[in-house]
């Protein structure tokens, strides 16, 4: 090294050794760049559909809270309640990262707002090269189908809103 820097100029020792730099870690930043790219195709969302989720695995356990509810042009209309108890419409869309919701209460015409955390499950590649993230509200598990029960109040919801 002191060879090198003998031989050059101060000046041309420092040009060589940022030039020797950049080219040194110039591919990192090609690898580097593809990920960041990629998080920012990221769209985590709901599709269109109905959903289900309830604070237990299982469906219409006494003393768990459900969620039910469809979404359609990134709107959401659904329904709360636990078990052998009243339910509570509501509205909302995702924000961030999480559902914002107004709920109507059951017994006068006042409504609240309320939100559950959502948290994101395994990234899915597609072909437009966006990254779908499925969600879940956190502390709910997703239940499988829709009871009759669900499927009626939620229709009741929907002509509310």
């Amino acid at each position: 090294m002191t060879f090198v820097y003998q031989w050059l100029q101060p000046s041309q020792f420092l040009l060589t050794l940022l030039t020797t730099l950049a080219l040194l870690t110039l591919p990192m930043f090609s690898v580097i760049a593809r990920p960041i790219e990629m998080m920012k195709n990221n769209q985590s969302t709901f599709q269109e559909g109905t959903y289900i989720y309830g604070q237990s695995p299982q469906p219409n356990e006494i003393g768990n809270e459900y969620v039910v509810f469809e979404v359609t042009d990134g709107k959401l209309v659904g329904v709360l309640y636990m078990p052998h108890s009243e339910f509570s419409c509501f509205e909302g869309e995702i924000k961030g990262d999480e559902l914002d919701l107004i709920v109507d209460h059951p017994y006068d015409d006042t409504t609240n707002r309320y939100s559950i955390a959502l948290e994101s499950v395994s990234p899915v590649a597609s072909r437009d090269e966006t990254m779908k993230t499925p969600l879940t509200l956190k502390g709910y598990h997703p239940l499988e189908e829709l009871s009759p029960n669900d499927e009626r109040m939620l229709a009741h919801c929907q002509t509310a809103f």
